[in-house]
């Protein structure tokens, strides 16, 4: 009867393991599956191109890299125009450099919904040391029917604990939604 028992635990150890090794992979590939729901404008190595914000959909340019900046003034500015009856504005950027990340004003007439953070894989031929492979994206809820600024900063990461008025950006981004 002992010697049942040990045999039956062997089986269901020796079942149980490859089992596990599989849920687990099938459990990454829908995590890869999930990064790829973001559509973002790549280079030739496959990193996001720095020089693009994309808002609703479509590619605006911007100059991130290599740009001279004066703080609170700003650097760019987008304008938009809501062409559905929609609130929600999609907002993606590439982070560029892994010191920096974007952070959005919060004024009272906008409401962030969601924010993430998404990697996009890099084969290593095409790693480059000091350069972000990831974008951040905000869906950000207007006022529906007025003109609403939404002010992005590109900071370091040393301004995180900061309130946006007082982080010191190295880049602003003002984007003008009107209907």
């Amino acid at each position: 009867m002992e010697i049942y028992k040990k045999v039956l635990v062997i089986l269901i150890c020796f079942f149980t393991i490859p089992v596990m090794f599989l849920l687990g992979g099938c459990n990454e590939r829908s995590a890869l599956e999930e990064k790829m729901d973001i559509e973002f404008p790549m280079n030739e190595k496959g990193y996001p191109q720095s020089n693009i914000v994309m808002i609703n959909n479509k590619s605006y340019p911007i100059e991130i890299v290599g740009n001279s900046h004066t703080d609170s003034k700003v650097d760019s500015e987008i304008q938009i125009k809501m062409e559905k009856k929609s609130d929600i504005v999609e907002v993606i950027l590439p982070q560029y450099l892994p010191v920096n990340y974007w952070s959005i004003g919060e004024k009272e007439y906008i409401n962030l919904i969601s924010y993430s953070r998404t990697s996009f894989p890099i084969k290593d031929k095409h790693m480059i040391e000091g350069i972000s492979a990831e974008v951040q994206r905000f869906k950000i809820q207007v006022a529906m029917d007025e003109t609403t600024e939404i002010l992005l900063k590109w900071s370091n990461i040393n301004e995180a604990d900061k309130l946006f008025k007082d982080k010191k950006e190295d880049y602003l981004l003002k984007i003008v939604v009107s209907y």
